[in-house]
């Protein structure tokens, strides 16, 4: 959340930080392209960038179990990327994130375009 809004972790008041910020924010409905650091944004990366807020309130979740898996995060951050020349294993049109993630229980694959490759 820091990066995509330009706000310290400790934003807010006494009582709240940017976490509880951005999870105000999110429920009360703003738009989060409204929310993020203007110093940075380009309508090129907007979707990246409201991904990756979203992500970061995802992340920060009271409750630990409905927070995503960092596969599910690496997978979604990823899916923006172009092919990294470190991930070891290519399987048909699939990106292994397993080399990435080796201690993690669950195994995530995600597509890649043709035009990826």
């Amino acid at each position: 959340m820091e990066l995509t809004t330009g706000k310290e972790a400790n934003y807010g008041d006494q009582y709240s930080s940017l976490s509880e910020w951005s999870w105000r924010h999110i429920l009360l409905g703003s738009n989060v392209e409204e929310l993020l650091d203007k110093d940075v944004m380009e309508a090129s990366n907007m979707d990246e960038m409201c991904t990756v807020f979203k992500l970061g309130v995802m992340c920060t979740a009271t409750l630990p179990s409905s927070r995503p898996s960092m596969k599910e995060v690496l997978q979604t951050l990823l899916s923006f990327a172009e092919p990294l020349p470190y991930v070891e294993k290519k399987v048909g049109l699939y990106y292994d994130a397993d080399p990435l993630l080796k201690d993690s229980k669950r195994n995530t694959r995600f597509d890649v375009d043709d035009d990826d490759m």
